[in-house]
């Protein structure tokens, strides 16, 4: 079965988002989830075991479709709506609830930068042939809602949201325009975290790992 995927806003930054996980996965997988309202997230695999996601406004023949990340990435660039066969068994596990998320804290822009920076001086350092050592993704390097007052435990955000967020561009860089906010927003919903960025979110789930 062929999918289709028609955009009528947003497709330069699912253009990105595509490019930059087929450059860290050329096998990723995209999954498209229809709001009901007009409005499509797709989420994306990444080799963090994390997903990110952009909003577009559209279509797709059919909700929650899987298909290679790639082909959606060549559709893009050709403009065509023809998105490639379904593969829904490669993806791994569920998506995050559409709804229901709380949020917990907001992080100025320029301090996940700098954690990704320490981070890349790290796996450069220890990294092997598989990538960064499974220590340093899982290592807390934020915490936040520490005082609690949602009445819910403080977050703890792992160094693979940090690299997913930053390996897929989507926080500005410092010649960005100055209308685009410049903090990152922490929510939660059971065991996901999310992390929202001015060009798309991060998804972790704290149980059991999805990708590996």
């Amino acid at each position: 079965m062929i999918e289709t995927l028609e955009i009528s806003a947003g497709a330069a930054g699912l253009k990105a988002l595509t490019s930059r996980a087929l450059s860290l996965d050329e096998d990723a997988s995209a999954r498209i989830d229809d709001r009901g309202d007009g409005t499509l997230d797709i989420f994306v695999t990444t080799p963090f075991d994390c997903f990110a996601a952009r909003r577009v406004r559209g279509t797709v023949s059919r909700d929650k479709a899987v298909v290679a990340a790639k082909d959606v990435d060549a559709a893009l660039a050709d403009g065509r709506t023809e998105i490639g066969p379904a593969r829904d068994s490669r993806w791994p596990g569920a998506l995050p609830p559409s709804e229901g998320f709380v949020e917990r804290d907001v992080v100025p822009v320029a301090v996940v930068r700098d954690l990704a920076d320490q981070g890349r001086r790290l796996a450069r350092q220890f990294s092997g042939p598989l990538g960064p050592p499974r220590s340093l993704l899982n290592q807390t390097v934020l915490t936040v809602d520490s005082e609690q007052e949602t009445g819910g435990s403080a977050v703890e955000v792992p160094m693979r949201m940090i690299f997913t967020c930053t390996s897929l561009g989507l926080i500005p860089g410092p010649g960005a325009p100055v209308e685009l906010p410049r903090h990152l927003r922490i929510a939660t919903a059971g065991r996901w975290v999310r992390m929202d960025a001015p060009f798309g979110s991060v998804y972790h789930s704290t149980a059991l790992n999805l990708l590996f």
